[in-house]
């Protein structure tokens, strides 16, 4: 008789995506979701609000910023598995049955990537590529992160990852923050590719000059602790 599957909770960080999260909710492969937690960093347009009427969580994130959003999901997440996707309808949530094989065959953290063959992106300025190339760089370089893509966090990771892995950077730093600890802790990392597609509706949340000079800075401190 084989195991039953582990359970799985899908965390969905929101600010003000009231256009988008609807669709990003209908496509969630519920045969492989136990869990859907939608943190809400805030939202003035309903999103919370439409979030409940269709019948999901919602966490309302104490503080602000990405990082603390996926921090404050971690904290929540009953699964054995968390998953991480955005909630702007620019991730194409039919691979999260591909980073749950990676964890099944022996993966700690399972990560997508626009930039191995088979995936890309349609949603990349040339700037945000060119720093993301460069931060990968560093990633893989002086921390030894094996990751095509460091800032995509479509991820997929066990339990023992996400409970032990303390980041506190509460923007996208966090994810460099992340991935450096999960690294040094001595978890096995595995990558898939994934296609990013424009967002669905809204305004990205990124700024390229000041979330890089924070990532700079997260770096920066990771490489002298």
């Amino acid at each position: 008789m084989s195991a039953p599957r582990p359970t799985v909770t899908l965390i969905i960080p929101t600010l003000n995506e009231v256009e988008a999260i609807g669709g990003v909710l209908k496509d969630v492969p519920r045969d492989l979701i136990d869990e859907v937690l939608v943190v809400d960093g805030h939202s003035t347009d309903g999103t919370p609000d439409l979030v409940r009427r269709l019948g999901f969580r919602v966490v309302e994130q104490p503080g602000r910023g990405y990082g603390d959003a996926i921090a404050a999901g971690f904290r929540h997440a009953r699964g054995q598995i968390a998953v991480l996707a955005d909630a702007d309808g620019s991730y194409t949530l039919d691979d999260i049955r591909r980073l749950l094989d990676a964890v099944a065959a022996g993966a700690d953290v399972a990560l997508g990537s626009r930039y191995r063959p088979e995936s890309g992106s349609e949603d990349d300025t040339l700037v945000r590529r060119l720093g993301n190339a460069g931060f990968t760089f560093l990633m893989r370089r002086v921390f030894g992160v094996p990751s095509t893509d460091a800032l995509f966090f479509y991820a997929a990771m066990r339990r023992k990852v996400f409970t032990s892995v303390e980041a506190t950077s509460p923007g996208f730093e966090y994810i460099v923050e992340f991935l450096i600890r999960a690294h040094r802790a001595g978890f096995a990392f595995a990558e898939i590719p994934s296609a990013e597609r424009p967002r669905t509706a809204g305004r990205s949340k990124v700024n390229a000059f000041l979330d890089g000079l924070r990532i700079l800075r997260v770096m920066a401190r990771e490489a002298f602790r």
